[in-house]
């Protein structure tokens, strides 16, 4: 659906592990060649409205290209490569070797300048190859005459590319997948190596409806979902949720996540994902008529926009520890008469609060906390390739720092919501029960009667929702459980 500049400001993605994206959804043509599904199949949120046809794009924005990755379009096609395949090596490349995000070099300007076939192509490949990348290594790795070999990064991710288009996209004729796969090695510094990749290819291609084709490292019952994500993962998860939730959730982080299955639409409201909106719906039912907001860890804004619509005469406060992204939001909220009058402010959450703006005395405070995003993974699939079980102490302590400062900003009465995008319990149960260590005079109250208050549920999610989203008084979504990513939130008062 093509989305009007407000429903589609505030879908940027967060350094911070917060999302409040979703990516356009992708099928594959007759032709090999990607194209959207129509707006009745798809109504995804967030997506960027495509182009015409690429003869009909500015000649302003195809000279807007930067030269290192015009140029690498200009040699792809020199090489006989697809403009789709040779950005989407570029932009894997660049994920592996950088701490930059997939959401953001897939709307580069050089991206942007390709046709909207080959942009959707590039998207499938990218996120594709990103979801999978374990499961593909576990096929072809044993197919390598010494498995444990380093190999060149650039036949690894021809190698990878060509693998994932042989075993997931149905509709890409083989010899292509095959032939450009080679190609990119040779171009990017590994002809040393292409025969060597035309072979394991081959064999993939022989093999891919037999069990050769399901090779696994891990064990016999871990399915090709389960493997493409990280072993100390899908194990943490089956000791927490059990066998048949992780395999759901496995499942849900290896396609596009659903849109719209939990809310009706509203027009008011920002195009955020589903999950961040229970959360912001959650807060803006949590207290009647407060006078005074803060969304405390606020950008992009998208929460913040829904407690603006739900409460329009309250005095709102963004705060932001990024100058950048505040400034971004704070562009993005003025262009919107609902959330014009939304106050920001830097603050680093993680100390104690002395500007003015932030006096003690907020009756309403959402504190959605930076954090590891592993209930988020379908819509970021390189957390799982970043993220290691030493990084949630790390977390668990900023969030405990953030909770306990915000927490002692609470009018006598108030509420705060806390909550994350993660599934793991250090950065949820435990930092509430820290902070309400650090900070006396702090009680959790039941997220359930208060969810049950948000209008705009769809009966069925509701349904849902109050059958299998809450235990030990919080609020908890499982991706595949639930129709959305994974949230956890908790509902925490100041006592009089």
């Amino acid at each position: 659906m093509t989305q009007s500049p407000r429903k589609s400001a505030f879908g940027k993605p967060s350094s911070s592990g917060k999302q409040d994206f979703t990516k356009p959804v992708i099928v594959a043509n007759p032709a090999g060649s990607m194209k959207p599904r129509s707006n009745a199949a798809t109504n995804t949120q967030g997506s960027r409205p495509a182009a015409a046809a690429a003869s009909k794009q500015s000649p302003v924005a195809r000279a807007a290209v930067p030269p290192s990755e015009a140029s690498l379009i200009r040699a792809a096609a020199a090489a006989k490569i697809s403009p789709a395949r040779a950005a989407a090596f570029h932009i894997l490349s660049k994920v592996s070797n950088s701490a930059s995000h997939s959401d953001d070099l897939l709307h580069s300007l050089a991206v942007n300048a390709l046709s909207a076939e080959d942009r959707n192509l590039t998207t499938a490949l990218v996120l594709g190859v990103l979801r999978w990348q374990l499961h593909l290594d576990a096929v072809m790795r044993p197919m390598l005459q010494r498995p444990d070999a380093e190999l060149h990064p650039a036949a690894l991710l021809a190698l990878r590319l060509g693998v994932f288009q042989l075993l997931h996209l149905d509709r890409v004729p083989p010899h292509a997948a095959l032939n450009e796969s080679v190609e990119l090695a040779r171009a990017n510094g590994a002809a040393h190596a292409a025969g060597m990749v035309n072979a394991i290819l081959r064999r993939v291609l022989r093999e891919k409806t037999t069990e050769a084709a399901n090779r696994s490292t891990l064990a016999v019952a871990v399915t090709p979902a389960e493997q493409a994500h990280p072993a100390w993962m899908i194990a943490r998860w089956r000791a927490n949720f059990g066998g048949a939730t992780v395999r759901r959730i496995a499942e849900y982080d290896q396609a596009e996540p659903p849109s719209h299955e939990l809310f009706n639409a509203d027009p008011a409201l920002p195009e955020i994902d589903d999950g961040s909106r229970l959360v912001a719906e959650l807060a803006a039912a949590a207290v009647g008529l407060p006078k005074r907001i803060l969304d405390c860890c606020a950008a992009p804004g998208g929460k913040t926009a829904v407690l603006a619509v739900r409460h329009p005469d309250a005095e709102i406060v963004a705060a932001d520890i990024s100058d950048k992204r505040l400034d971004a939001m704070r562009k993005r909220m003025d262009r919107d008469p609902a959330t014009a009058s939304v106050k920001t402010i830097v603050a680093d959450m993680t100390a104690p609060q002395t500007a003015h703006m932030l006096r003690e005395g907020f009756d309403l405070i959402l504190c959605d906390a930076p954090c590891s995003g592993t209930g988020t993974l379908a819509r970021n699939p390189e957390i799982r390739h970043r993220l290691r079980p030493s990084d949630l102490p790390r977390q668990a302590e900023r969030q405990r720092q953030i909770l306990a400062n915000a927490l002692r900003l609470l009018a006598p009465g108030g509420i705060l919501v806390y909550s994350t995008c993660s599934l793991e319990p250090e950065e949820n149960e435990a930092v509430v029960a820290a902070a309400m260590q650090d900070v006396e005079g702090i009680e959790q109250s039941a997220a359930q009667p208060i969810a049950e208050r948000i209008a705009d549920l769809s009966p069925e999610a509701a349904e849902q929702l109050a059958a299998s989203a809450f235990a030990d008084a919080a609020l908890r979504t499982l991706p595949g459980t639930q129709a959305c990513d994974g949230f956890y939130a908790a509902v925490l008062q100041r006592k009089n």
